[in-house]
């Protein structure tokens, strides 16, 4: 039994490809988890990286089960800015994977790869939350992926918030393009549509 409910199971649709990418998520952004993610990206509490750890890996791990022919899931952190890296000093979603991958909490048929990355023109920009929807939605894709040793090299998606899924979905777009075969994405929370919480 997956350790989420179904209300931590959503998809981000991917007109272009006619298909919807399954993202998991380990918690909603709101209260208390909202306080501590924002003191870990933005008051550098680095040390809540060893909380979040994991649930993280619990859901990557329920998201990419073991392949046939011993091919891992490379887990493929979304990049930061350079602004980003300046202000807080270290990559949050990085460092969640590094101590989860230290604590030996992730499955053995997987591994960390930082393939996506922003295109130079994108590199100081800012915060996708600075934002409208619109403009998270529109415009062409900021983020462009390595090219893969081998095609159909499967990836999951890994990010700390996603409020309308405009990044993964542009993440999961490059990778395609790069000859990727992404499975899914995990969240460490997500922002829940207003009229959700009317529930």
């Amino acid at each position: 039994m997956p350790p989420l409910g179904e209300q931590l199971q959503f998809y981000v649709e991917l007109p272009t490809l006619q298909w919807q990418l399954p993202v998991s998520a380990t918690g909603i952004y709101r209260n208390e988890l909202a306080r501590a993610i924002l003191s870990f990206k933005n008051q550098q509490r680095y040390f809540l990286a060893q909380e979040f750890a994991p649930f993280l890996a619990a859901a990557i791990n329920t998201a990419c089960p073991p392949r046939l022919f011993d091919q891992p899931t490379l887990l493929v952190p979304m990049p930061s800015s350079v602004r980003a890296i300046g202000t807080r000093g270290y990559r949050p979603v990085q460092v969640m994977l590094h101590e989860a991958q230290r604590r030996g909490l992730l499955a053995a048929h997987t591994r960390t790869a930082p393939l996506l990355h922003y295109r130079f023109g994108r590199l100081l920009s800012g915060a996708q939350k600075s934002k409208s929807g619109s403009a998270r939605r529109g415009g062409d894709s900021p983020l462009i992926a390595e090219i893969p040793a081998e095609l159909r090299q499967p990836i999951l998606l890994i990010d700390d918030v996603t409020t309308t899924g405009a990044t993964l979905r542009k993440a999961a777009i490059a990778c395609f393009d790069a000859g990727y075969d992404v499975v899914g994405a995990v969240v460490l929370a997500y922002t829940k549509p207003p009229i959700d919480d009317e529930d």
